[in-house]
C-alpha cells in the first residue's frame, strides 16, 4: 500500500489537557538536534517537555568535535527523578551513547507503561559515528522489545539488520528483521525516491509508504530528531493511529526543512517554529 501526501492529513482524537512528553537524548549546544530540537518541537505543539541528558557533544552546524557519554548512574538518577514526580504520556529516545546507558535506560523503562518511540541515532549529519557495535547489539537485545515504534533511517536500519537496503523487497525484509528483534512497529526513513522523500511504516495490512515532495534543502540538521519528537508529541496529546500520526509528522517535518532560515555555516537546522500546534484546532480538551 502506498500513500502520497498531497495535503495536510487531518488528525481526529481527543486532546489531553496535560500532555507531557519526555526526551532521553544527547545535547546539541547549537540547538539544531538532540534534546534541544525535541524540546522545541514539544513546545511548538503545546506539549510540556522534559529531558534526561545522556551525553554531551561539542558540535555546531559544521562538525562534531567531541562526544562525552554521561555515567549510566547519572542518567538513571535523572530518569528516576522525573518519573517519580511528573509522569510523561509518551517518551522519545534519541542518542544514548553506549551499551551501558542503553541497558540502564531499558531496565528503567521496562516497568513504565507509556508509548516509547526510539530514534536510534548512530551517525550525525556530519558523518560522525555516535555509537559502537556493542551499543548496536544492546539496542537489539535490551531496548527494542519495550518500544512502540522505532524510526531508523536507511543507514541505521542497515547497521541494525546487517543487510543492504536498496529496493522495496529489501525494505520488507529489513522491517521483518527489526520486528523480530521485538519492535512492535517500524518507521523506516528510506529517503529520496524520484521527486519524493519516502518512509515506510509497518502496518497491520502490510507496509504503507508515506511520501512528501523531496526538498532540495540544506536545512536538515536535526530533522530526524524533529520527526520522532513530533510523533512522540502527538502520542502524548492522545493520538493512537500510528499511520495518521506518522503521516502528519512527516508533513510537518517537511515544512520545517523547506522554509528554514540559513543559520550557521554548515548543515542548517530544520525550522521548528513553523510547525503546527494541534491544540490550535482542538474542539475539546480533556484528560
Amino acid at each position: 500500500m502506498t500513500k502520497k501526501n498531497s495535503r495536510k492529513p487531518k488528525l481526529e482524537f481527543t486532546l489531553a489537557r496535560t500532555a507531557v512528553a519526555l526526551t532521553i537524548a544527547g545535547s546539541d549546544p547549537s540547538g539544531g538536534a538532540g534534546l534541544q530540537a525535541d524540546l522545541k518541537t514539544f513546545q511548538q505543539m503545546g506539549v510540556y517537555g522534559m529531558s534526561v541528558v545522556t551525553l554531551l557533544t561539542v558540535q555546531n552546524t559544521q562538525r562534531v568535535e567531541r562526544v562525552v557519554p554521561l555515567e549510566p548512574e547519572l542518567v538513571v538518577q535523572q530518569l528516576r527523578a522525573v518519573l517519580a514526580d511528573i509522569r510523561p504520556r509518551a517518551i522519545k529516545l534519541g542518542a544514548l551513547g553506549n551499551a551501558a546507558i542503553i541497558r540502564s535506560v531499558a531496565q528503567e523503562l521496562a516497568a513504565v507503561n507509556v508509548p516509547v518511540v526510539i530514534d536510534p541515532v548512530m551517525v550525525s549529519k556530519h558523518g560522525h559515528s555516535l555509537i559502537d557495535d556493542a551499543a548496536i547489539e544492546s539496542y537489539r537485545r535490551d531496548l527494542f522489545p519495550n518500544s512502540l515504534l522505532i524510526t531508523p533511517n536507511r543507514l541505521e536500519a542497515e547497521k541494525l539488520t546487517g543487510m543492504s537496503i536498496r529496493t522495496f523487497p529489501d525494505v520488507q525484509l529489513a522491517i521483518h528483521r527489526l520486528q523480530q528483534m521485538g519492535c512492535r512497529q517500524v518507521l523506516l526513513k528510506f529517503g529520496r525516491i524520484d521527486d519524493t522523500y519516502s518512509v515506510y511504516l509497518s502496518h497491520k495490512n502490510g507496509i504503507v509508504r508515506l511520501a512528501t515532495p523531496y526538498q532540495k534543502s540544506n536545512s536538515t540538521h536535526g530533522s530526524g530528531c524533529v520527526l520522532a519528537a513530533y510523533i512522540t508529541g502527538l502520542l502524548a496529546l492522545g493520538a493512537t493511529d500510528l499511520t495518521e500520526v506518522a503521516e502528519h509528522s512527516l508533513v510537518e517535518t517537511t515544512k520545517a526543512v523547506s522554509v528554514a532560515a540559513p543559520l550557521g555555516r554548515g548543515i542548517f537546522p530544520a525550522e521548528t517554529r513553523v510547525m503546527h500546534n494541534p491544540l490550535s484546532e482542538a474542539s475539546a480538551a480533556t484528560d
